[in-house]
């Protein structure tokens, strides 16, 4: 049984197909061609710094090799154009020296700095390659997710990499990063006219007893190159790291929140109530690092063994520190604000903070107002008043409320210095809205701010707030003292007493809506007071009216000039008007110009009007909304119109009363003179002819209508379009009916005022990252106090950004109290500078190094910690240094947390006959951990 067979059945395998890993290769190999790194041409030596300083260009690409994703990323150093760069064809000249190799024996970059700031994105780190071997320029390969630790396939890894570097001729190094990422460990290969240098690595958390010091490192790197000829002297870079943590009592900032026992007091009045506290509650500056540097020493002039070394931090040439900052240092500021907000966010209200408080006051009973009626109340006593001093025997002791009374009194008077006979802080006589900004730029950017006058009432009461949250008691002290103020508020009302630290005048818009009810009640208490006024003048008038008829004139009118009215009698006397009994003329404020009524020919009198009608913002809101509600239709058209024509119909009545004979023509060439067209025809009385607008000629036109239904009537005749009481009692009612968190929906916008002018009074000049900060805080605070309903992310995302500058200008604080003297502060302009410096890099150099007075000044710091550490007294110091010189200055520094070495040397490698290649080393000893990171090259050509 044979059956055919057909060839295609079978599996042919076809072996020119590629593999994975040929195909990984061939993308490695395009990567590289596609960023061009054959064609880079050798630079110019790295400057000093410029390795840490400068800003690196990282580009990646993503490749698969046997389902494993790897990313290649290629990290350059942004270098500024330089002309004369050497031409490929000066390269060949050279000696057979990469890039790399040039870069990895260069002494200009040695220990970069690694601390890493906590001020921001304001200094650019380079990768740990560039710190371990000073490279400008490398290529690292890493998975993206696995972890390759198994050796084979490291090797396999590594071949790949060896081979993509030869067949595209790349002259930069390659990494590949292997183990965990957080280990930081690579090994790499850099292969070019004819040299080959592999890097190595070694991260061990034990430490080999024959590696902790600089003698035994020189032997294993010795080791390590195995050279067949004997060695140049190695040269040696040297950085020991000293950590001072421990701060004693001479170096530590601290800043205790506010005390108010002073209000008990005379001493310092309360000046500090108005001012909200600044600054770190404990250190901002948590760890100071010393960098003790011999930047090249040659192996055979230095010791340093178990038994002796050489390397003594006050003995090294260059000095140079770096400053840790606290995370999130406690601020005052923040902490104030943070705290507010919780006002803000509550949700108990009044009753459930104060119980029966309240309910005692409204019923007479002793309550937490007690302590207001010796603000407020009059001296000369009431019937009540002495009925309650005859039953006192018989009474309970008054219960005070949260706020005590010997602290709630002092507050009280700052908020309302017009209560005492000689106020300790007057509010003063022109309220600004804005605080002492540094800058125009600043004082332009704050007029958006929607707050308060600065250092006024709703600016006191604000900060007063934050304060009594804070410290007297929280919340229910919070709620106490509005209360209080509330208070005073209807006393003030019923007294007509004007309240103080407001603006005069109508509600500004400007200004916050607290600001704007106080406003408003102080109008009301003038309004009030003028129309009592003017009904005390008006019964004057009257009785007068009695006896002589014509006395009505005086006061409605003003005077005419005999001469001119005898001149206007003769011109006019055929149309001499004469007023009947019933319709006098009343009202009359001045004569307006020559303008005369265009029927009778009499002169046109400016009437007496009703002042303005002042609304809140809220208010206004209020009408405009229910204007909206009336809809479209005609009977919603009318009701509008009526809403609107209430003022209108007032200023008629006031005209007609003022001149009778009127008519419509004449009360729009007063009111709307742009709706008057005037002809160039003179009428019998000297003046020109004209005519109604068109609008004003439409019928149905409200103006119209409006004249019809007015009578004349004067304006103190007239309903009132402004009832202060009534205005009045709605603003003590909205007072009154705040929750908690409404309060502090009221007094946030003033307390963020303060705040910004707090923190603006305590900026520096020389921290240049704080304008564009308080650009950004300003900016957020405007959106703010004009948002009618802001969430608590907004307040937060405020006082996360007062966190950031608040925490910065402390940290500057600290660093100027533990480097500076009193005297050096105003005249050590070297020392600002070094200041200046340490708040914006991660590493500064010590002008004069040990030796100079900064040197000196840490120098101290360091001994008084170890003093403390140690518990040693001056004397023993003194026996210790006459017994061991060198012990002395040992003494005064801890042991050092890192050391670290740098060994370079230029040696014949494999064979004597192979051209010098250079070998590098660098080590990292800290407590539980060496790493050693070597480059070593050979020969490839004559080997």
């Amino acid at each position: 049984m044979n059956e055919e067979i057909d060839d295609q059945d079978f599996y042919q395998e076809d072996f020119t197909a590629l593999t994975d890993w040929e195909v990984f290769v061939a993308h490695l190999e395009k990567i590289i061609h596609d960023w061009k790194l054959p064609k880079v041409k050798k630079g110019p030596p790295l400057k000093k710094g410029e390795l840490s300083e400068g800003e690196w260009d990282r580009a990646s690409e993503k490749i698969l090799f046997s389902d494993v994703e790897f990313i290649i990323t290629r990290h350059k150093l942004k270098l500024k154009p330089v002309e004369n760069v050497t031409s490929p064809v000066d390269e060949e000249t050279e000696e057979g020296r990469t890039q790399a190799l040039d870069d990895m024996m260069s002494l200009e970059n040695d220990f970069p700095p690694q601390i890493e700031s906590s001020l921001g994105p304001g200094c650019s780190h380079p990768h740990p390659l560039a710190r371990w071997y000073g490279l400008r320029e490398f290529v690292v390969v890493a998975p993206t997710r696995d972890i390759i630790s198994d050796e084979c396939r490291v090797k396999i890894l590594l071949s790949s990499v060896y081979i993509a570097v030869n067949n595209s001729n790349c002259q930069i190094p390659f990494f590949v990063q292997i183990h965990d990422p957080l280990q930081h460990y690579y090994m790499g290969v850099c292969e070019a006219k004819g040299i080959r240098s592999e890097f190595e690595m070694v991260n061990l958390r034990r430490i080999p007893p024959h590696c902790k010091y600089l003698t035994g490192l020189l032997n294993l790197f010795k080791t390590k190159i195995a050279s067949p000829v004997p060695l140049d002297t190695v040269s040696v870079a040297v950085r020991f790291t000293y950590i001072l943590r421990d701060w004693t009592s001479n170096n530590t900032w601290t800043q205790e929140p506010p005390d108010f026992d002073f209000l008990q007091g005379e001493t310092l009045g309360v000046a500090e109530l108005g001012k909200l506290p600044f600054g770190a509650t404990f250190d901002p500056i948590s760890e100071l690092h010393l960098f003790a540097t011999w930047p090249q020493l040659m192996e055979n002039v230095v010791v340093d063994s178990e038994s002796y070394s050489d390397f003594e931090p006050s003995q090294a040439p260059q000095w140079s520190v770096g400053v840790k900052m606290a995370e999130q240092p406690a601020c005052l500021l923040s902490e104030y604000l943070t705290e507010f907000v919780q006002l803000y966010s509550s949700k108990r209200t009044m009753k459930d903070l104060l119980g029966d408080y309240v309910d005692r006051g409204n019923s007479g009973e002793t309550n937490l107002s007690a302590p207001f009626n010796v603000l407020t109340e009059s001296r000369v006593p009431t019937i009540s008043k002495v009925i309650k001093k005859a039953k006192g025997a018989h009474q309970e002791p008054s219960q005070e409320g949260p706020i005590s009374n010997s602290l709630l009194m002092p507050i009280l008077y700052f908020l309302f210095p017009d209560a005492e006979d000689e106020p300790k802080s007057p509010y003063s006589e022109e309220l600004g809205n804005n605080c002492s900004f540094n800058n125009q730029q600043m004082e332009e950017l704050a007029n958006g701010l929607k707050s308060a006058p600065v250092d006024g009432l709703v600016w006191r009461l604000a900060v007063v707030m934050s304060h009594v949250m804070h410290t007297l008691g929280g919340l229910r002290a919070a709620v106490h003292l509005w209360y209080e103020f509330t208070q005073e508020m209807r006393y003030r009302w019923e007294k007509g007493i004007l309240v103080p630290g407001v603006t005069p005048g109508f509600p500004d818009p400007r200004t916050c809506l607290l600001h704007q009810k106080l406003q408003m009640l102080n109008c009301c208490m003038e309004r009030k007071k003028m129309r009592e006024q003017m009904a005390r003048v008006e019964t004057l008038g009257t009785e007068a009216s009695e006896s002589d008829s014509e006395d009505e004139e005086f006061f409605d009118c003003s005077t005419e000039q005999p001469e001119r009215d005898a001149k206007d009698d003769r011109r006019g006397s055929r149309h001499r008007h004469k007023h009947s009994l019933w319709n006098q003329p009343v009202g009359r404020l001045s004569k307006h110009g020559n303008l005369r009524l265009l029927r009778t020919g009499e002169h046109l009198y400016i009437p007496v009007t009703q002042e303005p009608t002042p609304k809140t913002e809220d208010q206004v809101e209020e009408d405009a909304e229910v204007l909206l509600q009336l809809g479209t239709d005609a009977q919603g058209a009318e009701m509008r119109a009526r809403m609107m024509s209430a003022s209108l119909l007032s200023d008629m009545e006031s005209f007609k009363a003022a001149n009778p004979g009127a008519i419509l023509e004449d009360f729009i060439r007063w009111y709307s003179p742009r709706d008057w067209i005037e002809e160039d025809e003179m009428d019998e009385y000297g003046q020109k002819k004209g005519s109604l607008s068109a609008r004003m000629q439409i019928k149905g036109n409200m103006w119209l209508d409006v004249w019809e239904a007015a009578k004349p009537v004067p304006a103190r005749r007239q309903k009132r379009l402004f009832d202060d009481t009534r205005e009045a009692e709605k603003v003590l009612h909205y007072l009154e009916s705040r929750e908690p968190s409404m309060i502090g929906n009221l007094l946030l916008p003033a307390l963020i005022h303060a705040a910004i002018c707090r923190l603006l009074q305590e900026q520096k000049e020389e921290l240049t990252m704080l304008p564009d900060a308080f650009k950004r805080i300003i900016k957020i605070a405007e959106r703010i106090s004009r948002n009618p309903r802001p969430t608590s992310r907004h307040y937060q995302e405020f006082t996360h950004e007062i966190v950031g500058a608040e925490a910065i200008i402390a940290q500057a604080n600290s660093l100027e109290h533990k480097f500076c003297s009193v005297s050096e502060k105003s005249h050590s302009a070297e020392l600002k500078t070094f200041l200046s410096k340490l708040m914006h890099l991660p590493e500064v150099d010590v002008p004069g190094g040990p030796r100079g007075s900064v040197g000196s000044r840490i120098r101290t710091m360091f001994s008084e910690a170890q003093k403390a550490a140690q518990m040693i007294s001056e004397l023993d110091v003194v026996n210790v240094s006459e017994e061991t010189p060198w012990s002395s200055s040992s003494s005064n520094f801890p042991q050092p947390s890192t050391r670290e070495f740098i060994m370079r040397t230029m040696v014949a490698r494999p064979a004597p006959t192979s051209c010098v290649t250079p070998q590098r080393l660098s080590v990292v000893l800290k407590k539980n951990q060496i790493r050693l990171a070597g480059c070593f090259s050979h020969d490839t050509t004559f080997h």
